[in-house]
């Protein structure tokens, strides 16, 4: 846990000396161009064992995913670039909201305000069950360009990511009760982690890019749950 908090206090740290800093002779102007971090990440995301299999751990089947509706849509509404050689190649910071759905495939509910994650499996047949979680992201990358115009260039960009689970989780439920449509939501921490930092890439042409992201903390609190990396991956439309 203190590994990952220093991470993102680092992170943090960064990004914020980075702006304080920041001359005209150094760091780019708001109105300048070559910002592909700036946009909407589209996708899926879910989690994954330490040997990179979707098959959750054994005594954990109420976490299997539905990964056909297991979304996540990330906000990226800053960024600051610092160049290393003019826009080719530059440093990349800047900070972002992101929201992940973690559509469960089987009937059961996590239990809220317990020491483990844990859940109860339940007598209905749920059209919808999500856990629903937000994060604060600050990234640091190294981007390289490949042309002058930004419309045209070739983008490529890796580093990492660090996040704090900035809200309550949620657990959000939908059914039918005797003909009648209920809707069941319940705050609780459910013990995800609430430090976050990830390896991330990005790539594409013009506004138009590919991510991945794959987190090098895990999904739960450190011996509350079975040990699980969330990931994500989709597309972005760039600012």
């Amino acid at each position: 846990m203190k590994k990952i908090f220093y991470s993102i206090a680092a992170f943090t740290l960064i990004s914020v000396n980075a702006f304080a800093l920041c001359d005209d002779s150094l760091c780019e102007k708001p109105k300048d161009k070559f910002k592909y971090w700036e946009g909407i990440d589209i996708g899926l995301n879910g989690y994954a064992t330490p040997s990179n299999s979707l098959n959750v751990p054994s005594g954990s089947s109420f976490l299997e995913l539905d990964y056909s509706r297991s979304r996540s849509i990330a906000w990226n509404m800053g960024q600051l670039n610092i160049p290393i050689a003019k826009h080719h190649v530059q440093l990349v910071t800047g900070f972002g909201l992101e929201w992940n759905s973690y559509a469960f495939r089987n009937n059961w509910s996590l239990n809220p305000d317990a020491a483990n994650v844990t859940a109860t499996e339940e007598n209905i047949d749920f059209t919808k069950n999500k856990l629903k979680t937000t994060w604060v992201n600050v990234p640091l990358l190294l981007e390289f360009n490949t042309g002058k115009n930004e419309d045209k260039s070739f983008h490529l960009a890796v580093g990492v990511t660090g996040g704090y689970n900035l809200f309550r989780n949620r657990l959000k439920q939908e059914f039918s009760d005797e003909g009648n449509s209920v809707k069941r939501k319940v705050k609780d921490d459910f013990n995800v982690n609430p430090f976050r930092y990830a390896l991330t890439a990005r790539m594409g042409v013009g506004h138009y890019s590919v991510f991945a992201n794959y987190s090098l903390s895990e999904m739960f609190k450190a011996n509350r749950g079975p040990e699980l990396y969330p990931f994500s991956a989709g597309f972005t439309l760039n600012f």
